[in-house]
């Protein structure tokens, strides 16, 4: 986690702890060392209203997954329903197909919000009518 800064609020801070935030989501993953669990982040996710592209694309127990990833402090973060239609967006448009069967595989949309301290909620998008609101009371048991 970052050093804290005098200004919890300032650009730079909170970039570092979603940028963080994304690492650490990639290790979890990558650090098992297994067929299957498999991450990486995308370059630039985020920078642009026109590109549609997550956070992080991951095959979680042999499934395709594209997250956006969140990271706060607070008790409770909210993902704009424009967010939420880029990420759709990017799980229609990346289809893989089987070259022998010709079986589509599309990623699932997820949102990952790690709640600095407290651990981890992982949601799949499905339904954009509105924004998402997650808090911290949904988190499970695992690592913060």
């Amino acid at each position: 986690m970052p050093r804290r800064p005098r200004d919890l609020f300032s650009r730079r801070y909170r970039h570092r702890i979603g940028y963080e935030g994304e690492y650490y989501l990639i290790r979890k993953l990558n650090d098992l060392k297994r067929p299957g669990y498999y991450a990486v982040r995308t370059p630039g996710s985020g920078t642009g209203k026109m590109t549609v592209k997550p956070d992080v694309l991951a095959v979680d127990n042999g499934e395709l997954c594209a997250i956006e990833v969140k990271s706060t402090n607070k008790k409770e973060v909210y993902v704009p329903r424009e967010q939420l239609e880029r990420l759709l967006a990017f799980t229609r448009l990346f289809v893989v197909r089987c070259p022998s069967c010709g079986h589509e595989i599309r990623p699932r949309p997820m949102i990952a919000v790690r709640f600095l301290g407290r651990g981890w909620v992982v949601k799949e998008v499905v339904d954009v009518r509105e924004g998402i609101t997650v808090r911290a009371e949904e988190v499970g048991d695992g690592d913060s």
